[in-house]
């Protein structure tokens, strides 16, 4: 064990779990008949037969040597804290509780705990988790999550990560009539999550550390959108928003607001001659 993990041991920390190796600190297994430790130090675990059952505040938050459907074992994590929601890997079961587990992908089941004295057992549902959007954002996200070749994108790093500034980042429309669709960063986490459809929640995809940077697919990500009928639309010319969000206005007054800029921009540039003018005359 780590020299960092066995000073945290004797502080009383919050353990990141999985242990290497399944190595628990002294003190941190209870026997059944034990209550929870008292603060500061918040985690702990129970044995039930070979499986752990790992707890944080009170909460049972994972589980090691759990027995899954197969009849083989390894470990599981709660996809909602505090909630009867269980994940497993489907895949690269070793890598799953990396940092790298959203780039790897991997694929989650969900289900539930059967928890008993001597094991604990993982049952598979296969219904979760459920699909569903709601919001002001409804429109854009089905139309995402409709689109097989934003589906093959999003669960590639670049990919995920291209759509998710375009979304937190853009005014999204597709007709001019209708308010633009914008999204917070969890917002336009949890639509990832979805499109991706592997088991993701949101947070899988903000902790990961690498969503929000400049990895140069934006322009294919945004080729896409407008391929379903989406536009930014902070970055439509000016002639092109008056044309589209006025259908109805006459060629009339497109032509006096055209004309009404043409002098704006004319007076901007002669009020800069005169300040030089006045400048060099000063001097």
């Amino acid at each position: 064990m780590s020299s960092r993990r066995l000073r945290l041991r004797a502080e009383g920390w919050i353990v990141m779990w999985p242990f290497e190796n399944d190595e628990y600190p002294e003190g941190y297994l209870l026997s059944t008949e034990q209550s929870g430790p008292n603060e500061p130090r918040s985690d702990y675990g129970r044995r039930h037969g070979v499986a752990v059952l790992h707890y944080r505040f009170g909460i049972a938050f994972a589980a090691d040597r759990v027995r899954l459907p197969d009849g083989t074992r390894g470990r599981a994590r709660s996809a909602d804290i505090g909630r009867q929601h269980w994940r497993r890997p489907l895949n690269d079961r070793e890598r799953a509780w990396s940092s790298a587990a959203v780039a790897i992908p991997i694929d989650w089941r969900w289900g539930k705990l059967i928890i008993t004295p001597g094991d604990v057992i993982f049952e598979d549902d296969q219904s979760l988790p459920e699909v569903y959007f709601t919001g002001d954002n409804e429109r854009l996200d089905r139309d995402l999550y409709q689109s097989r070749e934003i589906k093959d994108l999003v669960v590639t790093m670049e990919g995920c990560n291209a759509l998710y500034r375009l979304l937190v980042y853009g005014f999204w429309q597709r007709d001019p009539d209708d308010e633009p669709c914008t999204y917070m960063q969890d917002d336009a986490a949890r639509t990832l999550a979805t499109i991706r459809g592997l088991g993701e929640r949101h947070y899988d995809l903000t902790n990961a550390g690498w969503l929000d940077y400049d990895g140069g697919e934006d322009h294919l990500m945004r080729r896409h959108l407008k391929r379903l009928g989406w536009h930014d639309v902070r970055e439509q010319p000016i002639d092109t928003l008056f044309s589209e969000s006025r259908p109805n206005e006459s060629s009339e007054t497109l032509e006096l607001m055209r004309r009404m800029a043409l002098f704006l921009v004319a007076s901007v540039a002669a009020l800069h001659i005169l300040l030089a003018i006045a400048a060099l005359a000063g001097g």
